[in-house]
């Protein structure tokens, strides 16, 4: 081969390696900011929900008043 097409075949290699690490970042950094949306949207329809009916069996209402009261309150 000759020296030019092996630079050429050099530098066509990394222009692709490059475009496909720039793609592969954009993409990811996209998938990580629609994975927080959701996770934030999921937390606040869990603060936004009714909360559960009492429970007749008396351990079990002991454990929510309790769990109620450790909650944080905004």
């Amino acid at each position: 081969m000759e020296t030019s097409s092996i630079i050429f075949l050099l530098v066509s290699a990394s222009l692709s390696f490059g475009v496909g690490r720039l793609i592969k970042y954009f993409l990811d950094k996209k998938r990580a900011t629609k994975k927080d949306q959701l996770r934030q949207r999921e937390q606040q329809a869990l603060r936004d929900a009714p909360p559960e009916p009492e429970s007749k069996n008396k351990s079990k209402r002991k454990r929510q008043l309790q769990q109620i009261d450790r909650s944080p309150k905004p």
